[in-house]
């Protein structure tokens, strides 16, 4: 498989180069295929093959050119000295992808930071037609007895902007998210419960957040500490139709035991009330389990991860991880939990970024999902 992983990889870029030196995609250090000076040097851009296996919408295949160029500000000549903040290149992106079940999707993105990164921006505008299974709100028991289909159709837009305390490690922001969506149930066969307003209606939110963030690379961490707050308020008065309020927290760790072993952790929870329709409900967030499978007010995920790495370029890791979902936070206390676990693999991409690309093998309550990883597997 790694072989396999590295052939493909290698037959991208250098199909892409045309007539450049094929030495542009090789790290003199070690000879290993790698994009380092493709992306910083040559502004080139790095095709990522979407190959989808998500439950919720079946298999389907896509494809995400990602564009980075280096950030005026930043040595990443030196980025692995000790001491040395790790300042991302700057992203640009486009993506398109479609499913067997007649899910099509596409948008672009941006990811740029400045003054050193004092300041962090991500934005994406996206728009989607995807077919979906509703099983009922509240956790495990409704979805054992409901389940229809709906297509949620629209576009939307996201805005993230961040600034450093000082020269600390932490973080003051907002985000705004901008959603006009229409959704159609399969022959217009509606649960009851199910407020009219949430069929068609715009979703304009308003979000505060704190971070404290520690992390040694932003795009694929080995060391370091992210722990984010982020406090949502949608509104009439911010563009949308509904009121309602969500909460999240996310803590995520990682730790280097030695240069071959090392660990990882995340705890998810998510909190709403109001109006909030119901493809909005929090939802557990793991790999394994098809999204927005297992939903109610409230959601909370834990996953656990371990790395072993047998080559500076590779890296090896098993991991898994619990979650319930209930009507109320003290319903997670005797909710059913729903159990997934995997194994995944990464290459080093980019070695002057600390780039990592590969795949996870998850196994949820249902069936076993591929998914192919550009990063970090819980974002950014």
């Amino acid at each position: 498989m790694e072989k396999l992983f590295t052939s493909v990889c290698a037959f991208l870029f250098l199909s892409s180069a045309n007539a450049m030196d094929s030495s542009v995609f090789f790290d003199p250090q070690d000879n290993f295929l790698d994009a380092s000076v493709w992306l910083l040097e040559h502004r080139g851009f790095l095709p990522v093959p979407i190959i989808i296996t998500e439950p919720a919408v079946g298999n389907g295949l896509g494809v995400a050119l990602v564009f980075m160029s280096e950030n005026e500000d930043a040595d990443y000549k030196k980025t692995h000295v000790a001491g040395q903040r790790f300042i991302p290149p700057t992203v640009t992106g486009v993506i398109a992808a479609g499913t067997e079940n007649g899910t099509r999707f596409g948008g672009a993105f941006y990811v740029r930071n400045w003054d050193r990164d004092r300041w962090r921006y991500m934005g994406f505008v996206m728009t989607a037609s995807a077919n979906l299974d509703f099983y009922g709100l509240g956790g495990f028991m409704s979805s054992r007895d409901l389940h229809l289909q709906y297509n949620l159709k629209g576009w939307g837009v996201y805005n993230d902007l961040r600034a450093r305390v000082a020269d600390s490690n932490f973080f003051l922001g907002g985000r705004y998210i901008y959603t006009d969506m229409k959704v159609e149930f399969t022959g217009n066969v509606a649960p009851p419960n199910l407020h009219p307003s949430a069929l068609d209606n715009r979703n304009g939110g308003l979000s505060l957040l704190a971070s404290y963030d520690s992390r040694n690379n932003t795009m694929s961490p080995e060391s370091g500490l992210l722990t984010e707050y982020r406090y949502y308020i949608f509104d009439e008065d911010l563009g949308g139709n509904l009121d309602y309020h969500v909460q999240e927290l996310d803590l995520q760790g990682f730790v280097r035991a030695s240069t071959e072993w090392g660990f990882a952790g995340r705890w998810l929870s998510k909190w709403v009330d109001g109006d909030a329709p119901f493809y909005a409900k929090p939802y557990i967030t793991m790999r394994g389990i098809p999204k927005l499978r297992y939903q109610g007010e409230v959601a909370s995920s834990l996953e656990g991860e371990v790395r072993y790495n047998p080559h500076p370029r590779w890296e090896m890791s098993i991991f898994g991880g619990v979650g319930r979902a209930g009507d109320e936070l003290k319903d997670l206390e005797s909710a059913e939990t729903a159990n997934s676990y995997g194994l995944g693999f990464r290459y080093l991409m980019a070695r002057l970024l600390g780039f990592k690309m590969g795949l996870d093998f998850a196994r949820g309550p249902e069936e076993t999902t591929v998914y192919i990883q550009a990063g970090g597997a819980w974002g950014l």
